[in-house]
């Protein structure tokens, strides 16, 4: 069956303007009607975008959809598969969520009960999602998938009195920064007691015998040459360099 852009584009739920786009850089090409030289689209293009979309729903880049699509079809299957099992883990962390939220709506209706664990569960895998898409790909380039995957592990093994403390620890290192943010003597007892917090925070979080200087620093790094963890701390103290003064401290102590 043949497909004009327009009807592609109503099948597909997207605009003509991402068909031609993609036309345009070689990731699905358009046949040409030689009467009219109108795009249209045969069963082989149809299937060839399905696997773009799939490839695209986490958010991979479309120069690297693009090596996809021109592979192997085993090597395509093994991509697809690769994305399949992530769907499974979103439909999992959705459906634990639902849960939780269950039994908590029931617990406010006094039909049940809910220990600690139960009420932290779902919430601490949402964290961990929340921050694998954030940071994941610049942490486990630094650190490697067998660390970041135990400290994960770690994490969700917190009871509701390990969360708390870690979230208490994380607040009071913007705290303390603020007032060291332009202000700075690395030599001062604040300093020192800053350095000490953060590294508490990296000895509850990291797996045990993770922790050496050389990862402090190289975290502090991260903090000081990825915007995202430059805004955490700008935001959190209201100040511009407060990235700069933690890793200045961090590499002073560490």
């Amino acid at each position: 069956m043949s497909y004009s852009i327009n009807d592609l584009a109503k099948l597909a739920g997207i605009s003509t303007r991402t068909l031609r786009y993609y036309d345009k850089c070689g990731l699905l090409k358009a046949r040409r009607d030689p009467e009219n030289n109108y795009r249209y689209y045969e069963e082989t293009e149809v299937d060839q975008l399905q696997k773009i979309m799939f490839l695209k729903l986490f958010d991979l880049p479309l120069a690297q959809i693009k090596q996809v699509m021109v592979s192997s079809q085993k090597q395509q299957i093994v991509t697809l598969q690769s994305q399949r099992q992530k769907l499974v883990n979103e439909q999992k962390r959705l459906s634990d969520l639902i849960i939780s939220l269950d039994k908590t709506l029931a617990v406010m209706k006094g039909k049940t009960q809910m220990n600690d664990v139960e009420k932290f569960t779902a919430l601490k895998a949402q964290a961990i999602v929340d921050n694998e898409k954030k940071y994941g790909k610049e942490i486990r380039s630094n650190y490697g998938d067998e660390t970041i995957d135990a400290s994960k592990e770690k994490f969700c093994s917190f009871s509701e009195k390990d969360f708390n403390h870690v979230e208490d620890i994380k607040k009071q290192i913007l705290i303390e920064l603020r007032p060291l943010v332009g202000n700075l003597d690395v030599t001062k007892a604040a300093a020192q007691h800053l350095f000490n917090l953060h590294q508490k925070y990296l000895l509850a979080m990291w797996p045990t015998g993770q922790y050496s200087s050389k990862a402090h620093k190289g975290l502090a790094n991260m903090y000081v040459g990825d915007a995202r963890f430059r805004r955490y701390y700008e935001e959190g103290t209201g100040k511009k360099d407060a990235a700069k003064t933690l890793k200045a401290i961090i590499d002073y102590y560490a």
